[in-house]
């Protein structure tokens, strides 16, 4: 199994409920189990192999003499060939089970593809969800006697939060800014410029702070370099936005064109994996709320797994959301729909949409507003936010 995400988001504390539970259900003995996490300074990582070997040979010698059946490897990413390993293990033992964590999203491409096909389930982790933070916030979600404005007030919070579940659970607001502002070096100083080797420290650092501050808006190398006044240049850019994709810092959504080279001339809208790492990064978002809204319902789309494209032809789409070989749903998102304008847009852009895809419903995603609206060309369903997260996301591919 490969388990990933981005660093503090709760992989490791999956990782360890998953062992109890073997132990609770007498599925494995304590000493069958082994975790290493390989961010511990005392162990050389650059050894590699070999250190994992040692590891092995430790624990048959001090643990259990038949070696362990259940190993995680956590934040393996730092662990150089550690996939070959896994794989003469796998192929020695077949009863032997290993699962790896990381905070990279190579985890689930170019370093397992040509060794471990076939060979692994992927399990990517986020930040929490409405529903989840809902739960530490004392609510079952699920209960149709669970307080309706209580779950209206927190949905409203949730925007405006971050998500991390320690920062959650964190109740001093000074401190949860300082733990989410942590976070945000973390990746940016270990999950990137550690992992890459980059020393230009200070330009990946502006790189960051414009793509975050562009945030849900479409961007361009061109145009991330007229914002940074020249002093990146847009190989380093490029390079940049890749590293900071891997460690699921930012996401890059592509613009729907059938033309392939359309797809790649047109702008990619770029969103982040936690509202907080934008409030803590750029103090313009604690007055657009809107933006939170979108990046909110994106993450949403992402963790369930969506193929989800920005549209944009005459008029905008935030989402279009593609199955197989046919678009399945429209989605807009747009936090108070009072203005008869700001509507219009949102209905006309969905409507026009509607017709090019010969679909028969739209949706609109709102703070707090509901209404379903009649057209021409079907039922445009005005929502809630938590209503669409809690109740409707399953409607969605």
């Amino acid at each position: 199994m490969v388990v990933t995400g981005v660093r503090r988001c709760g992989k490791t504390t999956i990782l360890i409920q998953f062992i109890n539970h073997l132990i609770e259900n007498k599925a494995a003995k304590p000493t069958q189990t082994l975790y290493v996490n390989f961010e511990d300074p005392r162990l050389p990582v650059q050894d590699s192999s070999p250190l994992l070997d040692q590891i092995i040979t430790a624990h048959m010698a001090f643990v259990d003499p038949q070696g362990p059946r259940y190993i995680i490897l956590d934040e393996v990413q730092r662990l150089p060939q550690w996939e070959r390993w896994v794989r003469i293990q796998q192929d020695k033992n077949p009863d032997m089970h290993v699962i790896v964590s990381g905070s990279s999203a190579e985890l689930l491409s170019r370093e397992l593809a040509t060794l471990l096909t076939g060979r692994h389930l992927d399990l990517e982790v986020f930040p929490l969800d409405l529903s989840e933070y809902l739960r530490f916030h004392g609510i079952d979600p699920d209960d149709p006697l669970s307080d309706a404005e209580k779950i209206k007030s927190l949905a409203s919070a949730y925007i405006s939060a971050s998500t991390f579940p320690a920062v959650v659970l964190t109740p001093e607001p000074d401190l949860k800014e300082r733990m989410v502002l942590q976070i945000y070096r973390d990746i940016i100083n270990h999950d990137v410029a550690r992992r890459y080797e980059v020393r230009e420290i200070e330009k990946l650092e502006a790189v960051a702070t414009t793509f975050m501050a562009s945030v849900p808006g479409p961007v361009t190398l061109n145009g991330t370099k007229r914002a940074l006044c020249g002093r990146v240049s847009l190989d380093s850019i490029e390079r940049f936005s890749r590293y900071l994709e891997e460690p699921y810092l930012l996401f890059f959504l592509n613009t729907h064109s059938f033309s392939a080279g359309k797809r790649e001339r047109s702008p990619r809208k770029v969103y982040a994996v936690d509202n907080g790492l934008l409030l803590v990064s750029s103090h313009r978002f604690s007055s657009d709320r809107g933006k939170l809204l979108e990046n909110a319902v994106f993450l949403d789309l992402r963790r369930k797994g969506c193929e989800i494209y920005r549209l944009m032809d005459k008029k905008e789409v935030d989402f279009l959301i593609w199955d197989g070989t046919e678009t399945v749903v429209l989605i807009n998102v747009c936090l108070d729909v009072s203005n008869a304008s700001t509507k219009a847009r949102e209905v006309d852009g969905l409507r026009q949409a509607m017709h090019q895809f010969n679909l028969d419903k739209g949706i609109i995603v709102t703070l707090n507003h509901s209404e379903t609206l009649s057209v021409d060309e079907g039922t445009i369903e005005l929502l809630p936010y938590r209503i669409w997260a809690l109740q409707r996301i399953n409607d969605v591919g």
